[in-house]
């Protein structure tokens, strides 16, 4: 049986091992980190620089994308929400790693937690007030896939609904769903 020598220095290759440690943690997670674009336009410009890869292959056409807006009355929500709506809904998709074909953002929650609507008669059912502006949610079709991804999106609302917000409130994404829609239901 070989015996290890000790130690030169206590405590020095615990520091070394932790160095190393740390070192080999911090490639890992730059390694697992997804290059995304938040441009929330459609990729129609010119071709990426070396340094950028764009979310969706070049070679993809361009994204079809409809956001239809609520007039909203408080202040605070005023503006154009499909900037932000748009980028929330692509970071919110991007763990299902396909190309993304066309997102539709309409506004209001996915009301009595119907997310395909048209192919069944909705629930009665009672939910708390929304104000306009604050819910939306979107559908999201992906190249060579018949798969559709749901996401609902929400803002934080800000104490005072009546002082106009110096820039657009952020928007929280939330991926409900990636399935095959029911039959006879259409993506607007």
């Amino acid at each position: 049986m070989a015996s290890r020598a000790p130690d030169p220095v206590p405590g020095l290759l615990t520091a070394a091992g932790a160095f190393r440690f740390a070192g080999a943690a911090a490639l890992l997670v730059v390694a697992c980190m997804p290059t995304l674009n938040p441009s929330p336009s459609p990729r129609t410009s010119a071709a990426p620089s070396p340094t950028s890869t764009p979310l969706s292959p070049p070679t993809a056409a361009p994204i079809s994308i409809s956001c239809t807006r609520e007039a909203a009355s408080a202040p605070a929500l005023q503006g154009d929400p499909c900037p932000g709506a748009i980028s929330a809904v692509e970071l919110a998709v991007a763990p299902v790693r396909l190309p993304i074909d066309r997102i539709v953002i309409e506004p209001g929650p996915f009301y009595c937690d119907v997310i395909w609507p048209g192919v069944t008669t909705a629930p009665a059912c009672f939910g708390t007030p929304v104000i306009p502006g604050q819910y939306m949610h979107a559908w999201v079709r992906f190249l060579r896939s018949d798969r559709i991804a749901a996401v609902m999106l929400g803002r934080d609302l800000p104490a005072d609904l009546t002082v106009p917000a110096a820039t657009p409130l952020p928007w929280n994404a939330t991926l409900v769903t990636v399935e095959v829609p029911p039959a006879g239901w259409v993506m607007a």
